[in-house]
C-alpha cells in the first residue's frame, strides 16, 4: 500500500517536515507518483519509526544512516547500536558529572557574602571566561578580602 507523506507522518507521530528533511538526508527514499506527490511503502513506515526511536536514544543521524545501511546490507545492526549506547550512556556521565560540579559551584556562591556598596557581590565573584563546567573552581575570581570563594 503507498501512502503520502502525511499519512505516513500521522502513522509514524512525525510531521510531513521531518519526513521530507529524513529524505533530503537520504534517510528515506520516496517514488514520485505522476501528481509529483511523494509516495511512500510500509517499509518506510518501518524505517521512520526506527529513525525515530534512535533519536529518542540520541543517535545522531549520521549514525542512523550507517545503522539503516547495515539493515540493507541485511546484516544485524545490533553489535552497532550497543556500541553506540555505550558511547552515549558515557556521554551522559560525562554531563551528569560536569551538573554535579557545577551544582557544588552554586552551592559554594550561596555562601559568598553580600557587597557593601551597590551591585551584587555574588555576581562580581563569577568569571564567565573560566569555560566547562568541570571546573567550577575557576568559574570563581578574586581574593578572600572581596568575599569570593
Amino acid at each position: 500500500m503507498m501512502m503520502y507523506i502525511g499519512e505516513l507522518a500521522r502513522r509514524v507521530g512525525a510531521t510531513p517536515k521531518a519526513v521530507r528533511y529524513y529524505e533530503r538526508l537520504g534517510l528515506l527514499l520516496a517514488r514520485r507518483a505522476p501528481s509529483g506527490y511523494r509516495e511512500f511503502d510500509e517499509r518506510s513506515v518501518e524505517i521512520v519509526r526506527m529513525i525515530r526511536r534512535a533519536r529518542f536514544l540520541g543517535i545522531p543521524l549520521n549514525e542512523v544512516r550507517e545503522i539503516l545501511a547495515l539493515l540493507e546490507e541485511h546484516s544485524r545492526p545490533c553489535e552497532h547500536v550497543r556500541r553506540l549506547l555505550r558511547e552515549r550512556r558515557a556521554e551522559v556521565a560525562q554531563r551528569i558529572a560536569d551538573l554535579n560540579s557545577f551544582d557544588r559551584f552554586l552551592a559554594e556562591l550561596e555562601s559568598v557574602p553580600a557587597g557593601e556598596s551597590g551591585g551584587c557581590a555574588i555576581l562580581a565573584c563569577v568569571d564567565p571566561r573560566a569555560n566547562g563546567s568541570r571546573h567550577a573552581k575557576n568559574r570563581i575570581r578574586g581574593t578572600q578580602r572581596r568575599g569570593c570563594g
